[in-house]
């Protein structure tokens, strides 16, 4: 399934290894889409600069009125101004292992702003990639059905995140099988 064709606007939730997410994930995402990061990131020297400046939405986690002001924003910006959001729905980077448990952010955007949300996966690359090599390793990704939010309320999110958790651990198993027999 490939997530270009789907029509503005939607969430993508990804699975979150490592730093280098952003451009593995950032080569595949359709035009008009900005990504959901944690306030520290516009202290990383040039690079949170040009993160904030791209128009992606920060999000200070330890405020909780800061954090509400940035998701109401994030609803507005897929409501009015054709834009998808993209978020690592673990929350932090699971560095190869198991897919951690999700966050509820990205779930409730998407029931607020009544949007699909669009699961793209991964596979644990983290674990065999060796990027100071020439050929450093099999990377397979996939996007997977939009799930529709629309009509749905706060009470059915935790059914919601369990759905999508559950099909992208299984595409993930999937894709480290496909990655290891294309080793």
């Amino acid at each position: 399934d490939d997530m270009r064709a789907h029509p503005n606007p939607f969430v993508i939730v990804a699975n979150h290894q490592s730093n280098y997410d952003l451009f593995i994930f950032g080569s595949v995402l359709p035009k008009r889409t900005v990504s959901v990061g944690k306030t520290s990131l516009k202290w990383v020297p040039f690079f949170g600069q040009v993160y904030w400046l791209a128009g992606n939405i920060l999000i200070d986690r330890g405020n909780a009125f800061k954090a509400k002001n940035a998701m109401l924003k994030t609803t507005d910006t897929m409501q009015h101004h054709d834009t998808s959001i993209w978020m690592f729905a673990e929350g932090t980077r699971n560095f190869g292992e198991e897919l951690l448990p999700f966050k509820r952010g990205a779930f409730q955007m998407a029931v607020a702003a009544g949007v699909p949300i669009v699961p793209l996966c991964c596979n644990s690359y983290r674990k065999t990639m060796r990027l100071n090599r020439w050929h450093s390793g099999n990377l397979v990704m996939r996007s997977l059905p939009a799930i529709a939010t629309a009509g749905l309320t706060v009470d059915d999110i935790p059914a919601l995140m369990e759905q999508c958790r559950s099909a992208m651990l299984a595409c993930i198993e999937e894709l480290d099988r496909a990655a290891q027999h294309a080793a």
